[in-house]
């Protein structure tokens, strides 16, 4: 891939820096990321965190920063890096005094700008991005209210797609797989592509992979039942997602083929539909 570190190909050797280096776990709504969350908490280094708000704290005060000194949104100066680090490394270490541990873990759902801030602030961060097959969310999301899409993160689509909950919770996915897609591009090394139903399927190569990338002394992520069985649901691998319980026909043929672009990036099958919705 042209992106982040895919898993069975990442670099053989993880600098020491890594070992205290923060990490970021990258997902959105339906992905499967809070389960990875809890996955490593089983770590006593690491303290695994959701919703402190630091990055987003970070990329606020480096805007700060830039319209004080006049920056045009442009660079970051030794005098405003020095700063935002230690205004968050205070909160990072408040976490860490707090839960015992060495090394902080949040899981985001930053926007990507934000989180691009804190790489240019902590270039040794290491970044896990996980992905979900598109079908997988849709039923998850779903499944998940009995009100129909709720939140604001959901609006937006919601009013594109009004008469379609699965082509909103779709357009939603769509936005979330090609900013992280983008992200992984942008910084490769920093970065590992996490596909979450691989997390079961594929467990004895995905644990010890995501281990090593984090460098956490060998030690492995937890047996794929504290896991959970299977994160994708129904497909076997390079199957066809035809799901006869969600309507796909529904999906709108321009949003459907943006889909299956992503999916195919991300290594997925197609998502197949009987009519497509002009």
């Amino acid at each position: 891939m042209a992106g982040g570190v895919e898993l069975g190909n990442r670099p053989c050797e993880v600098t020491a820096a890594a070992r205290n280096a923060p990490v970021v776990i990258m997902g959105y709504t339906g992905s499967g990321a809070e389960r990875l969350r809890s996955a490593l908490s089983w770590f006593p280094e690491l303290a695994c965190t959701q919703g402190t708000g630091i990055l987003p704290l970070c990329h606020q005060a480096v805007t700060a920063w830039q319209v004080i000194e006049e920056r045009d949104g442009a660079g970051v100066s030794p005098l405003a890096a020095a700063s935002v680090r230690a205004l968050c490394g205070g909160l990072m270490t408040a976490i860490l005094a707090r839960e015992g541990a060495s090394r902080w873990c949040e899981l985001s759902s930053a926007p990507t700008a934000a989180v691009q801030t804190f790489v240019s602030l902590y270039p040794g961060a290491r970044f896990l991005i996980v992905h979900r097959r598109v079908d997988a969310v849709v039923r998850t999301v779903i499944g998940s209210g009995s009100w129909g899409l709720e939140g604001r993160e959901f609006a937006p689509y919601v009013s594109a797609y009004p008469a379609s909950p699965v082509a909103a919770v779709a357009g939603y996915w769509a936005t979330h797989a090609a900013e992280q897609l983008e992200f992984e591009r942008a910084n490769p090394e920093a970065c590992l592509r996490v596909r979450a139903g691989d997390l079961a399927g594929d467990a004895a190569r995905v644990r010890p992979e995501i281990s090593d990338f984090l460098a956490l002394g060998g030690e492995s992520l937890p047996p794929p039942r504290a896991l959970g069985d299977d994160w994708d649901g129904h497909a076997g691998p390079g199957a066809p997602v035809a799901d006869p319980v969600l309507p796909l026909d529904r999906i709108p043929g321009p949003l459907l083929a943006r889909v299956n672009d992503l999916h195919r990036s991300l290594g997925y099958p197609p998502v197949t539909a009987g009519t497509l919705t002009q």
